[in-house]
């Protein structure tokens, strides 16, 4: 099984990490990369079935990714940090929204690479036959298990749930 693991800091294949800085375009709004404008769109798609004031605080939020908003210049781990854990908290309700459209969000920044980037056609056409494989780093094995968007090979099997792996290769088994 020949495999490409693909992520910000390794020079092959760096190009379909979110992590990667090029310019992503999600439903009009316009980020410095996949990372942005995933947690951008995160609370820009939970705003729009919340109320209230809520309604205007995620949405809020959610611009600052953008290229021209607060967080726009940061670089992806920065950028997770403020989508994750020290940024705005979702309630329990908010993150099954989420989880429900993380992975359209997602689809539409990989079609988005695809479309307006060569180097991204051109790591897909040189990983045919590989499996693509967006690793979960310093997770041990019993752990990756539970893992949605990352997975990692072990003797041969693919662990965990290597979403943003899957996506890529259905983008390149099929448009190219």
């Amino acid at each position: 099984m020949e495999v490409l693991k693909f992520f910000g800091n390794k020079k092959e294949g760096r190009e379909l990490s979110n992590f990667w800085e090029g310019r992503v375009e999600v439903d009009g709004r316009v980020y410095s990369s996949g990372e942005g404008a995933f947690h951008g769109s995160k609370y820009i798609e939970v705003s729009k079935v919340s109320e209230g004031e809520r309604r205007g605080l995620l949405e809020e939020y959610g611009r600052k990714f953008e290229i021209d908003g607060e967080f726009g210049s940061m670089n992806g781990g920065e950028l997770k940090k403020k989508g994750g854990k020290k940024g705005m908290r979702l309630n329990e309700d908010e993150i099954g929204v989420w989880n429900r459209m993380g992975v359209v969000v997602q689809e539409k920044i990989c079609r988005y690479k695809y479309d307006n980037y060569d180097v991204v056609k051109e790591v897909l056409e040189s990983s045919r036959g590989k499996i693509l494989v967006h690793p979960a780093m310093r997770c041990k094995e019993e752990n990756v298990k539970s893992k949605w968007w990352e997975g990692k090979v072990v003797d041969g099997v693919l662990l965990g749930g290597n979403k943003l792996g899957n996506i890529w290769m259905e983008i390149r088994d099929v448009d190219l």
